[in-house]
C-alpha cells in the first residue's frame, strides 16, 4: 500500500469522535465515512488475486489493493424534502492509482412520502449489497464473493432513478427503477462503456427475511488499447474491441438475519453479445454471531456460459492462440470454499480474517491474473489458497 494511503486510513481511524460531533451539531448537514485496511495472501506461483473492476494486479504475493478503502461522505438536507449527497472515496484502480473518485454525487427530492426521485451519480443496483459494497464493515464477510460480484464491474451510473416504498400486509415493498450510463477503466488499457442503461431492482422485507431481484439492459462498448497494438483480422479485431454490443444482467437474492444466525445467497447472470464473455455465479452463506464473533462459511461458483470470442474457420495458429489467450484472461470460472470469522472489537471496528480454497476452471483463469506474460498458458485450472485479512472501520 503507498505511503499516502496508509496516511489517509489512518487519520479515519481515529477521527471518529470528531466527525460524529460535527454531524451532531451542525443541523442540515452531515459527515460520515468508512475505511478498511487490508491485504491479501495468494499461494500461487503462477497466478495473482485481481478484483474485477476494482483494483490492478498487485506485484507480490502479500497485496493491499484488493480491499483498502476510505470513503467520507456529506450530506445536506435544504427543506423538508429536499436533500443533497457527496461521497469520495480513494482506492487502487484497475490504473494502478489511487486518485479519488466521486462514488456518490446526487440531489434528492421526496415527491410523496412514499416516493423519492434521485438525479447524479448513484450506485449501480446491480446486486443485492450494492448499495454498501465498498463499506465492508457492513459486510460478515472480508469481501463480496467475487464468483458473483465479480460478474459486473460498473459499481456506479450517472442518471436517475426512483425509489417507492409501500407496505403490503407485513411486508415493505421497495421499486427501484433507473436509467443512466456507466463507465470503467480496463486493465491493460482503455475503458468499458454502458450507454442506454435501464433497469428495475425490486426489493422485499418481511421480518428477518429479505428477499432481492433485478434486471438490467443497456448497450455496450469496450475500447482495448492492446487490440490496436495486435496483428488481427478485422473480423477478430471488432470482436474484442468496439461498440454497439448488447448487455443484460439480472440477480436473485436472499438474506436472513434474526441477530444470531445469518444467511445470504445470490445468484446473478450476465450476458453480452460482444467484447465480453457470458456468466453466471451464486453463493451460499452461513453465519452465527457468538457475543462480539462471527465464524462463517461460503461455497460460491461462477461458469462460463459464453466465451469471449470464437475462433473462425479461417483463422490461422496465431490468431487462434491470440483468441485463447483472451477467453482464458477473461474468464473467471471457478468455485471456492471460504471459512472466516468476524471479531466486532469495537461498536464501530471489525477484524476480519478468512481462509479460502479456490479452484479454477478448465480454460479460466478465475479472480486471478497471470504473474508474468498476461495471457499465459497453461496456468488455468489450479488449486490455489487465499489468505485475508481486513480492520474495517465506520465513523
Amino acid at each position: 500500500m503507498k505511503l499516502p494511503q496508509v496516511a489517509l486510513l489512518t487519520l479515519a481511524a481515529f477521527s471518529t469522535l470528531p466527525l460524529q460531533a460535527v454531524a451532531a451539531a451542525s443541523g442540515p448537514w452531515q459527515f460520515s465515512g468508512f475505511a478498511t485496511a487490508g491485504a491479501v495472501f495468494t499461494k500461487a506461483d503462477e497466478l495473482q488475486f485481481a478484483r474485477v473492476g476494482i483494483d490492478a494486479p498487485g506485484g507480490s504475493r502479500v497485496d493491499t489493493g484488493p480491499d483498502s478503502v476510505l470513503g467520507l461522505q456529506a450530506g445536506l438536507k435544504f427543506g423538508e424534502r429536499s436533500a443533497a449527497v457527496v461521497q469520495l472515496v480513494t482506492r487502487e484502480t484497475q490504473r494502478g492509482d489511487y486518485d479519488p473518485r466521486a462514488a456518490l454525487a446526487f440531489v434528492s427530492h421526496a415527491l410523496t412520502p412514499e416516493l423519492t426521485v434521485r438525479a447524479g451519480r448513484l450506485r449501480s443496483p446491480f446486486f443485492m449489497l450494492s448499495d454498501t459494497a465498498d463499506i465492508n464493515y457492513n459486510q460478515t464477510w472480508v469481501r463480496p464473493p467475487v464468483e458473483v460480484y465479480g460478474l459486473n464491474p460498473f459499481s456506479d451510473l450517472d442518471g436517475i432513478d426512483l425509489l417507492h416504498r409501500s407496505r403490503i400486509g407485513e411486508a415493505f415493498v421497495e421499486l427501484h427503477p433507473y436509467a443512466g450510463r456507466s463507465r470503467v477503466p480496463v486493465i491493460g488499457g482503455g475503458s468499458a462503456r454502458l450507454s442506454n442503461l435501464v433497469g428495475m431492482r425490486v426489493t422485499v422485507e418481511v421480518g428477518h427475511l429479505n428477499l432481492s431481484a433485478g434486471y438490467a439492459k443497456a448497450d455496450l462498448a469496450v475500447r482495448r488499447t492492446t487490440v490496436a497494438s495486435l496483428d488481427l483480422s478485422p473480423a477478430l479485431a471488432s470482436r474484442l474491441s468496439g461498440s454497439g454490443a448488447d448487455a443484460s444482467f439480472s440477480s436473485l437474492g436472499l438474506q436472513w438475519d434474526d441477530g444470531r444466525w445469518l444467511f445470504s445467497t445470490e445468484l446473478a447472470r450476465t450476458t453480452t453479445s460482444a467484447f465480453s464473455n457470458s456468466s453466471t455465479g451464486a453463493y451460499l452463506s452461513v453465519g452465527r454471531r457468538v457475543g462480539k464473533l462471527t465464524p462463517y462459511v461460503s461455497l460460491a461458483r461462477q461458469r462460463e456460459d459464453d466465451p469471449l470470442a470464437h475462433v473462425g474457420v479461417g483463422s490461422n495458429e496465431t490468431e487462434r492462440q491470440l483468441i485463447a489467450g483472451f477467453n482464458r484472461t477473461r474468464n473467471q470460472a471457478q468455485r471456492s470454499l471460504t471459512a472466516g470469522l468476524r471479531w466486532d472489537v469495537l461498536h464501530n471496528t471489525a477484524l476480519k480474517a478468512e481462509f479460502a480454497h479456490v479452484r479454477t476452471g478448465t480454460g479460466a483463469h478465475g479472480s486471478f491474473i497471470a504473474r508474468e506474460a498476461p495471457f499465459a498458458s497453461k496456468v488455468d485450472h489450479q488449486s490455489i489458497n487465499l489468505m485475508s485479512i481486513s480492520v474495517d472501520v465506520v465513523f
